[in-house]
């Protein structure tokens, strides 16, 4: 089944015709996106690590405009123990991605926390240099805190070809509203961005960059 924006189609032999024509939908260079709900997480243990660690950090930016980017976090810094609810699930939670052969092992992780205030949002980017990046919802105010917004790779469709962008493909970018608990997991070279969080609450999300073997 191929999944686009608000319905999906179902992969069959089509035939038109009494059968004079048999056209086969046959999809390429797909793009995966994994959505993972975790419901062991302690959300609110990750809470109160991640508003400690801004206490003691500054933050970077990035792509961030506005809002809160911790420092990266490697695994050999101590301020990695902050996010071991997430992390212990991980392992979990890859072996389970349609993969052949199977994920056996994380050989590296980079992980960072985003506080996200009143109107702050991300510009668009990617994350070179791992095989797969992620990010975990901990906290999601109520109302437009911002979509997380994926753009679809293929630029020679995108900007050369208005009709099967609009048709087919249903816009240049895959918007997904944020939920308390979610995970999303995607190709690093993935250009993505979040809109502006139109709340008076802090979003807060957690990170990260995966080595796989």
């Amino acid at each position: 089944m191929v999944i686009l924006v608000g319905r999906s189609v179902q992969l069959e032999n089509i035939k038109i015709k009494d059968g004079k024509y048999i056209i086969e939908h046959q999809p390429l260079f797909q793009t995966p996106l994994f959505e993972i709900h975790l419901k062991d997480v302690d959300n609110k243990v990750l809470e109160e690590n991640i508003y400690s660690l801004r206490d003691i950090d500054e933050g970077v930016k990035v792509s961030n405009k506005k809002g809160w980017h911790s420092d990266y976090i490697f695994p050999d810094n101590e301020n990695i123990e902050l996010f071991k609810p997430l992390i212990t699930e991980l392992p979990r939670v890859l072996k389970h991605l349609p993969f052949k052969p199977i994920i056996s092992e994380v050989t590296n992780i980079v992980i960072w926390a985003n506080i996200g205030d009143k109107y702050s949002y991300n510009i668009a980017h990617n994350h070179p240099g791992c095989d797969i990046s992620g990010v975990y919802y901990v906290k999601v105010p109520e109302g437009d805190c911002g979509n997380i917004l994926f753009n679809d790779p293929r630029h020679s469709w995108v900007y050369g070809n208005r009709f099967f962008v609009d048709r087919y493909a249903c816009g240049e970018t895959a918007p997904r509203f944020p939920v308390e608990g979610n995970m999303y997991l995607f190709p690093s070279c993935l250009d993505h961005s979040v809109e502006p969080n139109n709340t008076d609450e802090d979003r807060i999300s957690i990170s990260f960059n995966l080595n796989l073997s």
